[in-house]
């Protein structure tokens, strides 16, 4: 086998061509007495040039002469090279002299670079967990933003329906009070004057307009009781026909008195999963609605028919009807406070507020179909009672 100097010997020109171009392996050879020889590509960039000895940091070029004693390694280990204020570099070198001149020869070490790329590697991997943490910090607080808008938004809508409700309340009690207080006084100057049938005639306005303002304030109080949160939902198993019974006796008069006949129809006597309190108040505001804007001397029919986990409910008048415009509009606050009844009857439409709040408690659908002139019918669905 041949030597490894009569090898190295055979390639030098090749060799010397590899180590002057090459960018990763340093070679430079220094005088002792600081002069640059040599410097091949990949250490120039590091060695200044007004005066090249300066560019060894630490060790610095003194330091290596002064160990100086024969043609020896006077270092070995890792050696800076460069500018302590712009750019440096450290390489693993041996520091060699011979004939008076030092070379410096060196690059990366293998071990070095290995732990620089796993402190890469690590950092790479603390970065990618952070900017995850961070995207999903401006997710969280995009969505927050997002929620408090919409949060903002719905109480801006609440305050404006609130402030609507309340002007339009104010109005509609103010109205009858004052009709109250007009017949009152009138009643009262000309009591022993007036003729009997027009005093029934007055009596019996005074105890629609008490009653309409009693059926306001009931529905007022109802109302602010289910926003405040006050009113529970508490379903239970009850009949249809035992509810009818009681929301009968309050609506009757009202029927008599606009000469209104009244049908329950409910022939497979369905038995509903629902809310006493609740349903009662859904159908006597869909019958009282249906009687303020029935002819005189018409019907009312209250049906119910089973379907598959709920009960339909149907309250039918014969009256003035509803144009189809103002559909959507029905279970808005105000919407039918300027509507009259056939006898002049005034309401806010809150009752039909209520209706579908406790409809859709229930996880129900109400809606209404109707023809200008010859009625509507206002349907819901409840939940039935199965086994």
């Amino acid at each position: 086998m041949e030597k490894e100097g009569f090898i190295l010997d055979e390639w030098s020109d090749e060799l010397g061509k590899c180590i002057i171009e090459n960018n990763t392996f340093c070679i430079a050879i220094f005088r002792t007495d600081g002069e640059l020889l040599f410097a091949n590509t990949a250490i120039r960039p590091y060695i200044g040039v007004s005066n090249p000895k300066d560019s060894l940091l630490n060790p610095s070029f003194e330091k290596l002469v002064s160990k100086i004693k024969e043609n020896t390694l006077l270092y070995k280990g890792f050696l800076t090279l460069g500018d302590f204020s712009s750019i440096n570099n450290s390489i693993s070198a041996s520091v060699f002299h011979k004939n008076g001149k030092i070379l410096i020869s060196g690059g990366i070490d293998a071990t070095q670079l290995i732990q620089n790329n796993t402190l890469l590697h690590n950092l790479n991997r603390e970065i990618n967990i952070l900017q995850r943490q961070l995207i999903k910090e401006k997710y969280t607080l995009e969505t927050t933003l997002e929620q408090l808008n919409k949060v903002n938004t719905e109480l801006n809508e609440a305050n404006a329906t609130k402030d609507k409700f309340f002007s339009i309340i104010a109005h509609d009690l103010k109205n009858p009070f004052i009709a109250l207080i007009g017949f009152t006084d009138y009643l009262k100057e000309n009591f022993k004057s007036i003729d009997p049938d027009e005093a029934e005639h007055m009596i019996e306005l005074m105890n629609n307009s008490s009653r309409s303002t009693y059926s306001l304030l009931e529905d007022l109080l109802t109302w602010s009781r289910s926003q405040l949160g006050k009113i529970t939902y508490k379903p239970e198993k009850i009949s249809l026909n035992q509810l009818w019974e009681e929301i009968e006796l309050l609506v009757i008069n009202q029927a008599k008195n606009k000469k209104i006949d009244i049908v329950f129809h409910d022939p497979q006597k369905v038995m509903l999963f629902c809310d006493p309190n609740m349903f009662k108040i859904i159908l006597r505001n869909l019958v009282i609605n249906a009687i303020k804007f029935s002819y005189p001397g018409s019907s009312v029919t209250v049906s119910a028919e089973p379907e598959k986990i709920n009960a339909l409910i149907s309250v039918t008048d014969k009256g003035v009807g509803i144009d189809p415009a103002r559909f959507e509009n029905l279970w808005q606050i105000g919407a039918g406070s300027s509507t009259k009844g056939t006898k002049d009857e005034s309401g806010t439409g809150l009752g039909l507020i209520l209706c579908k709040e406790f409809v859709e408690t229930h996880g129900g659908k109400i809606w209404v179909e109707s023809e200008l002139n010859v009625g509507s019918s206002f349907k819901f669905t409840i939940p039935l009672f199965v086994n």
